[in-house]
């Protein structure tokens, strides 16, 4: 349960499905920043005990410094694998 005001209000969630069907996922209420997705993978390596392969999109925080520097330092634990850009229809 999530007590609020009758205002309006946002939450946002991220995921990631294990080869197993585990799901593993994080909710935030902030904008989705570098800093987010940095919390984001060290939650995942913290469950795995192997190195996790991790599809993305093309957001800006997937590709920032931060997610790199943080991806360098870990090279081990995960590696990120990003879909094709979408073409205008």
């Amino acid at each position: 349960m999530v007590r609020r005001s009758g205002n309006r209000f946002s939450v946002n969630a991220m995921s990631a499905i294990s080869t197993r069907g585990r799901t593993h996922f994080m909710v935030f209420t902030e904008h989705f920043t570098a800093e987010v997705m940095c919390r984001f993978l060290n939650r995942l390596a913290g469950h795995f005990d192997h190195k996790v392969h991790l599809v993305v999109g093309g957001h800006s925080a997937h590709r920032s410094k931060k997610v790199r520097d943080w991806l360098a330092a870990h090279p081990d634990d995960v590696e990120l694998h990003f879909l094709p850009p979408t073409r205008p229809s």
